[in-house]
């Protein structure tokens, strides 16, 4: 029996009205996905699979409970075995890969404002409106989301899928909600990070990183939720803080 590669997992969900479709993304997307037949030989496909079942049971339990929340969604999927990284989403949370300084959008996000989305949306017989920003039936600022049942088939669950190759030299990737990127560029992002590590070598960074980007942004936005994971091989600002700290 053929065995599954080493594999890590990250992800983000970021609800909107309310917090069902994110509680239950959370708890049960990384079960399908690992669950999937796909997910040795496919991991794309399994990716897919796993987002469209954790929509369709998340569908089926609202209309049992009366839910009507959504989620945008984020994941990495991580075979260092392979030396890949896949990055699924739907919605509008990003990821950044950071290699040596240079920073990487792994995301498109989905947004009513996108041509593709649009027409798609169109011609399921959605609509596609200007109320402040672009959104689905004027309501939904994001064109694709786990959950939101009455947005249905207009907003779809079945996410984009990246391969990215890996080269051993990344520094880290940062999976994060739209309350972060609306407030902070990508290549501050990247700063923020690289100055984190290098004026707090070590793992106690990795809690620091947290508690700095809560009392960042709560402030401002309350609902933004954001993790930094990530794996240090370089670190441009100061390496020779890091030799000091041991790594």
């Amino acid at each position: 029996m053929q065995q599954a590669s080493p594999s890590s997992y990250y992800a983000i969900f970021d609800g909107h009205a309310g917090h069902d479709a994110a509680a239950y993304s959370s708890a049960h997307l990384h079960q399908f996905l690992a669950e999937s037949k796909h997910f040795i030989n496919n991991p794309e496909q399994a990716l897919i699979d796993a987002f469209c079942k954790t929509d369709a049971l998340f569908i089926d339990k609202c209309r049992v409970e009366k839910l009507s929340s959504g989620t945008t969604a984020v994941c990495a999927l991580l075979r260092p075995k392979e030396k890949l990284l896949y990055i699924a989403w739907v919605g509008d949370s990003q990821a950044l890969l950071v290699n040596q300084g240079k920073v990487l959008q792994c995301v498109a996000p989905h947004k009513p404002s996108r041509q593709d989305e649009k027409s798609r949306i169109e011609q399921q017989g959605g609509l596609v409106l200007y109320w402040g920003t672009w959104r689905v039936n004027g309501q939904l600022a994001v064109s694709r989301a786990i959950g939101d049942a009455e947005y249905k088939p207009y907003v779809t669950a079945t996410p984009d899928v990246q391969e990215i190759p890996l080269s051993g030299d990344e520094d880290f990737l940062i999976l994060a909600c739209d309350g972060l990127w609306d407030f902070l560029s990508e290549d501050d992002a990247a700063c923020a990070v690289y100055n984190l590590v290098c004026n707090n070598p070590g793992i106690e960074f990795l809690r620091r990183a947290v508690l700095y980007s809560r009392r960042r942004l709560n402030s401002r936005r309350s609902s933004c939720l954001h993790r930094v994971i990530g794996r240090l091989l370089h670190c441009p600002c100061s390496s020779a803080q890091l030799r000091e700290g041991g790594h």
